[in-house]
């Protein structure tokens, strides 16, 4: 329409006329990009928020398997202590010996503290979150969460030789009666149920202590894992932090 009226009025010399059609061709096109980057800035604005909902589910999850870990490090430590302690004594066991064992073997428990964060550098990769507190504040926990893995990336000496001692017997009723696993998250029975005769009990936990070299790997064990679920705690924080951010950016939209 517009361009039969720009070559008629062209034909006619009509200049005046031939403008506005101009004009009226460049404000058409002008609004119609505008209109296209809009949408397009929407369509983006809409993905973010998407983005930043699932990066608040992926920290919300973080929290509470880090927090389920770090109570597992604090019985672990606890399991830990009172083996030490027993073992300063320099006696032999006579009683409660599968109980011996069983701390043992909960000392020599280790878990790798990473986590997921795939949402997150899916959403750098896409040039989000756009606000840089968000931003800052998810890779100060990031950091927080490094340095502890790093820490804690090779097994403990102390698992390997106790578990070296302990029987095979005694180490497979542990795992199904004194140890689960449930959506990831270890549990110990604290509380758990004699599963050999108490004589290979006694023998099991005099073996242990007439090897010197494990009460001082538990030693250094329990001290590098005394202080890590108060660690574990302050890097949930710093996520809660980010959560927090996120969800005071979620709500303004």
């Amino acid at each position: 329409m517009i361009l039969r009226s720009l070559t008629k009025h062209l034909k006619e010399q009509n200049w005046f006329a031939v403008g506005l059609d101009f004009s009226i061709v460049v404000i058409g096109v002008f609004i119609g990009i505008q209109v296209a980057n809009w949408n397009e800035a929407r369509a983006e604005y809409k993905k973010e928020t998407e983005a930043l909902i699932e990066l608040r589910n992926e920290l919300r999850s973080s929290i509470l398997l880090t927090r389920a870990k770090g109570e597992a490090y604090d019985q672990a430590a606890e399991a830990g202590r009172r083996s030490l302690a027993f073992l300063d004594t320099n006696n032999e066991c006579i009683t409660a010996c599968w109980d011996r064992l069983v701390d043992f073997m909960h000392a020599s428990q280790w878990q790798s503290l990473e986590i997921n964060h795939s949402s997150y550098r899916n959403m750098r990769d896409q040039g989000f979150p756009t606000s840089a507190l968000i931003t800052k504040a998810v890779e100060a926990y990031l950091a927080q969460v490094d340095g502890n893995v790093n820490g804690f990336d090779v097994l403990p000496v102390y698992r390997s030789l106790v578990r070296q001692v302990i029987n095979i017997e005694a180490q497979e009723y542990y795992w199904e009666k004194c140890w689960s696993l449930v959506d990831g998250i270890e549990k110990y029975n604290l509380n758990c149920p004699e599963g050999i005769p108490p004589g290979e009990a006694t023998m099991l936990v005099n073996e242990v202590i007439d090897d010197p070299s494990i009460e001082r790997h538990l030693t250094e064990w329990v001290g590098a894992i005394v202080s890590l679920p108060l660690t574990l705690r302050d890097q949930n924080l710093a996520a809660q932090r980010a959560v927090d951010l996120i969800s005071e950016e979620i709500e303004r939209r």
